[in-house]
């Protein structure tokens, strides 16, 4: 069974925006404008990386293990 993104080049390039804007010190102001290009290209590229953004929101909630 494959997940519903796999070989998704929009969800992979949605992914890779929201891990790039994670990092603040390489996030400068050209890379927030290609970000804001690429999400006005097509509605698909906000919904994905709204998604992506979701579930990189969700992930940071999720308590690391300890005691292993």
């Amino acid at each position: 069974m494959t997940a519903p993104y796999d070989e998704d080049p929009v969800w992979e390039a949605a992914w890779a925006w929201v891990q790039r804007e994670f990092d603040q010190e390489t996030f400068d102001a050209p890379a927030r404008e290609a970000l804001a290009a690429w999400l006005r290209a097509d509605p698909l590229h906000r919904a994905r990386y709204d998604e992506a953004a979701r579930l990189w929101l969700l992930a940071g909630m999720v308590p690391r293990r300890t005691g292993e």
